[in-house]
């Protein structure tokens, strides 16, 4: 003779509270994950990119006017970055491809991420057209950006005449 059915013990399987527990751990883990992401991503970038943003968007007007004085001019440039020893050469000439002498050249050479790496640079001429500065420490390698402003010195006004922006590479 058998055991009666209702003494046997339950067969052990996946019920609905193993489903449930289931996926509310893997949603938990998702979300926990999110959240650490998120706050990761909003306490590194504030989302301030121009701290005068206002102020150059009513001033687009004369930003426009300066672009086409600019390309009327004819200027040409070319920017590099080297290693050893770190220094920025920044090579102007004009329409006929003669080297620009006396201009006043300044560069501010920084990271694409970040401004934290950002220095100023007052340029020298080197030779004909040719504006070279060193770079205070080493030149790591990777992306660099490199914002040039160039002058003539009887410039009155100390309102650049010609501005670019260039990406740098530096092989690591």
């Amino acid at each position: 003779m058998t055991a009666p059915s209702h003494n046997r013990p339950a067969a052990r399987g996946l019920s609905g509270r193993h489903v449930l527990a289931s996926m509310l751990a893997f949603f938990g883990v998702i979300v926990v994950a999110d959240a650490i992401m998120i706050y990761n991503a909003v306490s590194t970038f504030g989302g301030v990119d121009n701290k005068n943003a206002y102020r150059d968007g009513l001033a687009y007007n004369a930003r426009i006017a300066s672009a086409a004085r600019q390309a009327g001019l004819g200027w040409h440039d070319t920017a590099e970055i080297f290693k050893d020893p770190a220094r920025v050469r920044v090579t102007m000439r004009d329409t006929a491809g003669q080297p620009l002498h006396g201009l006043s050249v300044e560069a501010t050479l920084g990271r694409p991420a970040t401004i934290r790496a950002d220095t100023t640079l007052k340029l020298v001429e080197v030779a004909p057209g040719v504006f070279e500065a060193p770079v205070g420490g080493d030149i790591e390698g990777g992306s660099w950006i490199a914002t040039v402003r160039a002058a003539r010195a009887a410039n009155a006004d100390g309102e650049p005449e010609y501005r670019m922006r260039r990406r740098l590479w530096v092989e690591p």
